[in-house]
């Protein structure tokens, strides 16, 4: 067996790996490394996160997840425990936790979001493609999507 080689990639700071920028219910998104370009290895995504935003409480069934706090400042609930933190700040939550984040300060945040394996990007696109043009989301399809996606809604987002 022939084992693939993976292209280098180098993105300046509004570049992104899909069709366009995405938004993922009002949080504007660019997809930094996507599942085509890694062999579905891993994905990394930018979000920005604006103030109160975040998802609401879900767990995965495929991906494990990792955010890192560029600035600004999230609070996140992984399993029950809930903590906060700045700029250089990370949570892990692993597949089959229960997580959120959200961001209660006054300015937006911005952070990484690595998942692996990749997937989740494609996620994001769909719910972006879904809502496009609607003035309120349609919270219905994105929980079919969530399904198909391995995906389960646990609950409303940090309060």
């Amino acid at each position: 067996m022939t084992e693939e080689k993976l292209k280098t990639l180098v993105l300046g700071p509004e570049e992104y790996r899909l069709r366009a920028p995405i938004d993922v219910l009002g949080e504007p998104c660019l997809v930094k490394l996507a599942g085509t370009d890694t062999n579905d290895a891993v994905a990394v995504v930018h979000l920005t996160v604006p103030k109160l935003a975040g998802p609401p409480l879900h767990r995965h069934s495929r991906e494990d997840e990792w955010f890192y706090v560029l600035d600004g400042e999230i609070t996140w609930q992984v399993d029950g425990e809930r903590f906060t933190g700045g700029a250089g700040a990370s949570a892990f939550a692993p597949r089959g936790t229960a997580h959120t984040f959200q961001n209660f300060s006054d300015v937006p945040a911005h952070i990484l979001v690595m998942v692996t394996p990749a997937g989740l990007e494609r996620f994001f696109d769909e719910v972006d493609a879904l809502n496009a043009g609607l003035s309120e989301p349609d919270f219905a399809g994105v929980g079919r999507l969530m399904g198909a996606y391995g995906m389960e809604l646990l609950g409303p987002p940090l309060s």
